[in-house]
């Protein structure tokens, strides 16, 4: 069995003997701590998260079998090929499938919600690397015209400062030299998907999103990019916005996978 592709995250990199040094001084002073379990950091390099955490996130990388159309992880038996979950023979989704790196719980999740909601841009460099390798699990770069993220409302991105989708849809860019366009725009605001039934969540993103640029996008094959995917509403949303507007195809990726169980 061929390897798994691995991408080097900034955790990675050597650390001078001056670095070091310079780290140690400032941990006497300002002691900085592991946002998920409190253990103390060695350096800034480790952007906020021990390495006892880190192998936990990476040990919840998501591997088959799982469904060849949305990703969904599934119960795996001894040689199970990938194959179709239920949902799928019901009803295919627009896209034409969706891949995550892992499960979106325990210190992934954590992860993701400090990117998204307290301004800890600086995790992309952790984050960016895995949405890379998942990428390449299942694509490569010539099977792609552009990518691009799932949009913010204007507003909440005002509010925020920023779109976490885009920032871990440019790392990708840089690392596939696959170009990155904003040719998404949400079109009203919806409310946080968290809590709602899956009926709720489609009828929340049902034509939340139209295609800004559809000259941009005609015949392209495009990898649409969000940090996490749950029942796949606002993804089939976003695909269908970019299929109407001329894409030829459409592909999804995500940093995490939720589900049911």
């Amino acid at each position: 069995m061929a390897p798994k592709p691995y991408f080097p995250t900034i955790r990675d990199s050597p650390v001078s003997l001056g670095r070091r040094l310079f780290d140690g001084f400032l941990n006497l002073i300002y002691p900085e701590e592991c946002f998920v379990c409190s253990a103390a950091l060695a350096g800034h390099q480790d952007c906020g998260i021990c390495s006892r955490c880190w192998d936990n996130v990476l040990s919840l990388k998501i591997t088959p079998p799982r469904c060849t159309s949305c990703g969904l992880p599934m119960q795996s038996f001894d040689d199970t090929p990938d194959h179709l979950c239920g949902n799928c023979i019901l009803q295919m989704p627009p896209y034409a499938g969706a891949r995550s790196f892992g499960y979106y719980t325990a210190e992934l999740s954590k992860i993701i919600q400090e990117l998204k909601f307290r301004g800890r841009r600086n995790l992309v460099r952790l984050l960016g690397p895995l949405l890379t390798a998942a990428f390449f699990e299942s694509w490569s770069r010539d099977e792609f015209d552009l990518i691009v993220p799932v949009p913010l409302h204007p507003k909440r991105r005002r509010d925020r400062g920023y779109n976490q989708s885009e920032l871990l849809a440019r790392s990708l860019s840089r690392q596939i030299a696959v170009p990155l366009g904003r040719f998404l725009v949400r079109v009203r605001p919806t409310l946080p998907q968290v809590g709602l039934t899956d009926s709720e969540r489609k009828e929340n993103v049902r034509k939340a999103f139209r295609c800004s640029r559809p000259q941009q996008i005609s015949g392209k094959r495009i990898l649409l990019v969000d940090d996490v995917m749950t029942t796949g509403a606002t993804a089939a949303s976003a695909a269908r916005a970019l299929l109407d507007g001329g894409a030829l195809r459409v592909s999804v990726l995500t940093v995490a996978r939720a589900g049911k169980g």
